[in-house]
């Protein structure tokens, strides 16, 4: 809902711009997250971009989100889940049920790119990411859920070269959260317990993108450095870090 509210504000903004050029851009693709296990997803992003002719500054706003293709097997050595109450009607696992692991989040980026007069190009963005990780099993459909969010700005610089009517773009950005949330959920812990990580990791990520005409075709990668969390009445979690390899295919309307 956030992130749906600071798109619908951002393109009215540039709506009411007199003389604007604006631009919109669709994406698909796929990421390979390596965490806790080895996950694969279908991503599916939007893109909007607005600058004022004959201007060296764009502003831009880009949406993403990504779920899982299929689920991945989790090690029992090396995940622990909250015991339920001691209850007759309660079952637990066996310590040799199975378990699986489903991925899903989303990312939103706001920013501003200034071009000098050489082919670089500084950029400062207010960037917001979440991804979470969902356990199942034979025997049930939920067990444990833990989502992280983090809310922050990210800096970097973009080079870019033109080459017989392509443009290929270079990319790298240093993101350091402002906010970080942590959210547990699971079958024996009841309303969600939320909380903040105990360190503030910075994350990075870096771009290579070929845009001929309008199609575009990119591959992202990303450090995410997730912070520990003491849930004494819950479940503690130890700090943990994803990389996430994507590609996705744009068309630019």
């Amino acid at each position: 809902m956030r992130i749906a509210l600071t798109f619908f504000v951002c393109l009215w903004m540039s709506l009411t711009s007199f003389g604007q050029k604006i631009r919109f851009a669709s994406s698909i693709g796929t990421s390979f997250i390596n965490w806790h296990e080895n996950q694969p997803t279908l991503d599916l992003g939007a893109q909007i971009f607005f600058q004022n002719p004959g201007k060296k500054h764009l502003f831009y706003v880009k949406l993403k989100t990504l779920g899982n293709i299929e689920a991945s097997s989790v090690d029992r050595n090396s995940y622990t889940f909250v015991e339920p109450p001691l209850m007759a009607n309660n079952t637990p696992l066996s310590a040799s049920e199975p378990l699986t692991a489903l991925y899903r989040g989303g990312q939103a980026e706001v920013g501003f790119q200034w071009f000098l007069n050489s082919n670089l190009s500084p950029i400062l963005a207010i960037y917001s990411k979440s991804l979470a990780r969902k356990i199942t099993s034979n025997k049930t459909e939920y067990i444990e859920e833990e989502k992280y969010s983090l809310h922050g700005i990210s800096v970097g610089l973009n080079y870019e070269w033109k080459i017989k009517g392509a443009t290929i773009n270079l990319q790298g950005q240093v993101f350091e959260p402002i906010y970080r949330d942590i959210t547990l959920y699971g079958r024996y812990i009841g309303v969600p317990y939320s909380t903040l990580p105990a360190d503030n990791s910075i994350s990075y990520k870096g771009r290579l993108d070929l845009h001929i005409k309008k199609f575009g075709v990119a591959l992202n990668y990303e450090i995410l450095n997730f912070g520990a969390a003491n849930n004494p009445k819950s479940k503690s979690l130890e700090a943990s870090q994803a990389r996430l390899l994507s590609t996705l295919f744009t068309y630019y309307f």
